[in-house]
């Protein structure tokens, strides 16, 4: 019998800590979920374009992404290795078609994933201070700074719950590196505005400065609790 996750998901559907993201269970659970929101925006903002073959072509850009981009590391180990395919998710939408893709659209393609059902599920009952969600924050700052992946994120954290508030700083970001490494690092701003709502979503409200996607030295989260 192979062995299972705690989540319940075999052991073959994490990405391949040794090598580049494998598309598995959570790479195709992500365009799965965000599809409806996503496709149906596109053929109210795109009524000219053949959506069905923007479709293939976003699909066929995605699954190529994944396939060149290095892993880092499990889903059940770092906290972001979700993000990553997110990100692949949006910059192949870019990518399928950028004559017709404006960063309007692509601006409420963005807006459709965080505003969409399945992300507001996704998020329902979380706490931004809840005792295990700042405990992610402690486990995964000290593992990013191990560096063993190099597409990675690197931060420190710092909280204090008598406030509450918690300092996230961001030395290097992932979706950057992925970013980089697409020829696309002008979208990063476009993205980078999805920090904000999935905040709220779990009640608590970002406060930045600066952020890695503008060419800053880091991305400075500062959470507070929702007023």
């Amino acid at each position: 019998m192979r062995k299972q996750s705690s989540a319940g998901i075999s052991a073959r559907h994490w990405p391949d800590i040794n090598g580049e993201m494998k598309l598995g269970f959570m790479g195709r659970l992500f365009p799965a979920l965000l599809s409806k929101a996503v496709w149906q925006y596109t053929a109210d903002a795109l009524p000219d374009v053949d959506i069905r073959e923007l479709r293939k072509r976003q699909k066929k850009e995605y699954k190529a992404m994944v396939a060149r981009t290095p892993s880092v590391g499990s889903v059940k180990d770092n906290m972001f290795a979700s993000v990553m395919y997110l990100a692949c998710f949006g910059f192949s939408y870019y990518k399928a078609d950028p004559e017709h893709i404006t960063m309007d659209v692509f601006d409420g393609m963005i807006n459709a994933i965080y505003t969409s059902d399945v992300m507001k599920r996704a998020y329902k009952g979380k706490n931004c201070f809840d005792r295990k969600e700042i405990d992610r924050y402690v486990r995964g700052s000290e593992r990013s700074k191990k560096r063993k992946y190099p597409m990675d994120w690197v931060f420190d954290f710092s909280y204090d719950l008598s406030v509450p508030e918690y300092y996230v700083t961001h030395r290097e970001c992932g979706v950057c590196k992925i970013a980089r490494q697409e020829g696309l690092m002008f979208l990063m701003p476009h993205i980078c505005v999805m920090d904000y709502p999935t905040i709220e979503y779990k009640g608590g409200k970002l406060i930045r400065t600066k952020t890695l996607g503008a060419g800053d030295d880091c991305c400075d989260f500062h959470v507070v609790k929702k007023d």
